[in-house]
């Protein structure tokens, strides 16, 4: 290779590893934000700054809009997220537990303990934007499944609490997720949560999961 390719090459690296950074410094100071204020509450203006770019159209360049910002940061960091989630029920699956109730919980609340010990505000920002159905509509990647809301994890769930009627474990499964993303947001927002603050939480999830369902309740899904 010649010097002058080799330069060129170089260069290319360089400015692919210099836009990279840049993306990524994006969407870490958008999650920031997102987090503390919700997403339609944060002008484009303020992501640039916080993650200390000069150039107005920097998102623009990089995203095309806030919606295209939105959907690449929640992008980039399911990633993560599901390659947690998918070991951890590969592991569930090969020890048999895979129809445990505190199993099921630990799968839905693991990986997003871990982001949050990572420095992530991922899981707040979910939180905020659970808040507004239509919103969340809006900005989520219409390739990707949101697998903490989706059939799959129904059927985990389904799988460990065969004995309750479809509508109280379905009912039990909404309640599971808005619980887990808004107690673990709010620990997030503190950047602490302790390994017994977490296995307490669990056990508090896991009795909801599992409760009894009530003469009272189930005269009322009898009517």
């Amino acid at each position: 290779m010649t010097g002058m390719a080799e330069t060129a090459e170089h260069n290319g690296r360089r400015k692919h590893s210099t836009g990279e950074s840049t993306r990524i410094a994006l969407m870490e100071a958008a999650e920031q934000l997102f987090a503390a204020r919700g997403v339609d509450a944060v002008t484009l203006r303020e992501i640039q700054l916080a993650a200390g770019q000069s150039n107005s159209s920097v998102i623009g360049y990089h995203f095309g809009s806030r919606e295209g910002l939105v959907r690449a940061l929640i992008t980039y960091r399911l990633a993560g997220l599901d390659a947690g989630r998918q070991a951890l029920l590969d592991r569930i699956r090969d020890e048999g537990t895979a129809a445990d109730p505190r199993a099921v919980v630990w799968l839905m609340v693991r990986p997003l303990a871990d982001s949050i010990r990572a420095g992530e505000m991922f899981v707040p920002f979910l939180a905020r934007l659970s808040e507004d159905p239509e919103a969340r509509t809006s900005y989520w990647p219409d390739h990707l499944e949101d697998f903490w809301s989706s059939e799959r994890m129904e059927q985990l769930v389904e799988a460990a609490l065969q004995d309750l009627p479809d509508r109280i474990r379905r009912g039990r499964t909404f309640q599971l997720y808005n619980s887990v993303l808004n107690l673990l947001g709010a620990s997030a927002r503190t950047h602490h949560i302790s390994e017994a603050q977490l296995h307490n939480y669990v056990d508090g999830w896991v009795g909801m999961l599992t409760a009894p369902v009530s003469y009272e309740t189930r005269a009322q899904l009898t009517d």
